[in-house]
């Protein structure tokens, strides 16, 4: 027994679990071994502290994350009786009619071909430059011989991230004010015409988060082993073949994660940014400004509770668009670069 066991690498234990044929036919796909839900009991009992200190995010995650998916039933309810002053909350999901109609509705809205043109056109601008940035931004980092001093910088381009749309765009508007601005007397940049609503929106986008997110691959960059460089330095390889063939080639599972997560968010421009530049315009929906996140907005909350139907629709579909991209953005990467999220 013991040198058929040494002949086929199995432990004593895992040799005594083995079935047969038979065995296999009357055992159910779930099968743990004997004695595992009482282990597991003990483990939940001996760690109790923490699963009661994990309860309060539990109950937060349930209160705000899921309990709220019930709103999606509304983008089938039609119209007609639907009232969201109700005390009750399923009032709404209890009275009126069932309808897909909410969906058919979308595409025959000429202000959401609208809104989905700008929204992926400023989402795939942004994905051309801002992405890039941030990579170009942390490699050029890591070149810097003082890691003191890339780290001083690293802190000073982070601080736009902490800032609020409201302030971002009151400082630009105000340096770019024809009048009184610094920028404004020399560039003639408005910010309320709209050709330059859009460049604009990239611009900020770019000067806010290009530091915020050039963290991750400064971080990833840091960590690959430094005999490597070393290696390549003793083989005659000069900083940009460095870069090129070394420290890009390391962080590719970084941009690949951060590649499908931005391609999963091509339908989001960002409600906080866009809605606040078009304060400039006293929030007028102008056809070259209105995005998707602005233009729900419009039609649920200012436009009166009775679309909140149609509105709930739109954030289905948009959900449902930004599901397809994932899977599409990860078949990308791991095609192209042998890497993704699963």
């Amino acid at each position: 027994m013991e040198n058929d066991l040494q002949l086929t690498g199995e432990s004593p234990a895992f040799a005594g679990e083995v079935a047969g044929p038979a065995d296999e036919e009357k055992r159910p796909l779930y099968d743990p071994h004997p004695g595992f839900w009482k282990d597991l009991w003990k483990r939940v009992k001996k760690h109790r502290q923490l699963h009661i200190f994990l309860l309060p995010a539990v109950a937060v995650t349930l209160l705000f994350g899921y309990l709220p998916m019930f709103g999606i039933l509304f983008a089938f309810k039609g119209a007609e009786g639907f009232d969201l002053t109700k005390a009750d909350v399923l009032y709404n999901l209890t009275h009126g009619t069932w309808t897909f109609k909410n969906f058919g509705d979308i595409f025959v809205d000429e202000s959401f071909v609208r809104a989905v043109g700008n929204t992926l056109l400023i989402n795939v601008i942004r994905l051309l430059i801002c992405f890039p940035l941030s990579i170009l931004v942390a490699v050029q980092l890591s070149e810097l011989k003082s890691q003191a001093l890339a780290k001083v910088i690293l802190i000073i381009i982070c601080i736009p991230n902490f800032l609020s749309w409201a302030i971002v765009i009151g400082i630009w508007s105000g340096l770019l004010d024809p009048e009184f601005g610094v920028l404004g007397r020399f560039t003639g940049f408005i910010m309320a015409e709209n050709e330059w609503f859009k460049p604009l929106a990239v611009f900020f986008s770019a000067w806010k988060n290009a530091g915020w997110g050039c963290i991750l691959y400064y971080s990833a960059i840091v960590a690959i082993d430094k005999t490597y460089y070393e290696s390549a330095t003793l083989e005659g390889a000069n900083r940009l073949q460095k870069m090129w063939y070394l420290t890009i080639p390391s962080i590719l599972p970084t941009i690949a994660l951060t590649l499908v997560l931005n391609i999963s968010g091509m339908m989001a421009t960002g409600f906080e940014q866009i809605w606040t530049m078009m304060q400039v315009n006293r929030g007028t929906l102008i056809d070259s400004q209105i995005v998707l996140d602005t233009y729900i907005y419009d039609i649920s909350i200012r436009r009166g509770m009775t679309n909140v139907p149609f509105a709930t629709a739109l954030g289905v579909f948009n959900g449902l668009i930004g599901l397809i991209l994932m899977v599409v953005g990860n078949a990308i990467t791991s095609k192209t670069m042998k890497r993704g999220l699963w």
